[in-house]
């Protein structure tokens, strides 16, 4: 009997540990991404919770990036179409630059060189890439306005644009976006 007298208070003291997980925001289709806060390649601060609660943002694609990436042209040509194509739907693109600050003109001249437009976040430390498990390039997501993941996708192969495209296309078209279905695309 005196065992239970502690054991009690143990499993309580456990149980509410647990609490906090147990009443995290979750949606059907969807989990609740992480929220960061960092710079732009021009030295304007980002917040992703204030971007997402702007009235006129529906979809926000986070795609991750670095020079080396030899696929990553292609990439940031689609999604700079993207971008020019339906961000009167509510559409915003930001790359994130995965490269340290030393590379900081040569990823400038690289877009540039590129003719890319999209705005870039700084992750010269890896963060948001560890928080975010980038396991590849090119990698992006897509996240509604409530800040739930939707769409992710690994690579860049005809049949991944193609698929990304059109369930960007759905979502961005779907007035209730908690009916749409987590997706994930790989090649």
């Amino acid at each position: 009997m005196r065992y239970f007298k502690i054991l009690i208070p143990i499993l309580i003291v456990i149980s509410i540990s647990f609490l906090p997980a147990a009443l995290a925001p979750t949606k059907a289709g969807g989990q609740k991404v992480l929220d960061f806060k960092t710079s732009t390649l021009d030295g304007e601060s980002f917040d992703l919770t204030d971007w997402l609660q702007r009235p006129d943002h529906k979809v926000l694609v986070l795609t991750f990036f670095a020079t080396w990436c030899e696929l990553w042209e292609r990439d940031l040509k689609f999604l700079q179409r993207l971008q020019d194509q339906y961000a009167d739907q509510g559409l915003r693109v930001f790359c994130i630059f995965t490269g340290s600050l030393s590379k900081v003109k040569a990823a400038k001249k690289y877009l540039e060189g590129l003719k890319i437009e999209l705005p870039v976040l700084m992750d010269n430390k890896r963060v948001i890439t560890k928080r975010y498990k980038v396991a590849g390039f090119p990698c992006g997501y897509a996240i509604d306005k409530e800040g739930f993941l939707r769409i992710r996708y690994l690579g860049c192969s005809e049949d991944v644009r193609i698929k990304f495209e059109r369930n960007l296309k759905d979502l961005l078209t779907i007035s209730g976006l908690g009916e749409m279905h987590a997706r994930r695309l790989n090649p």
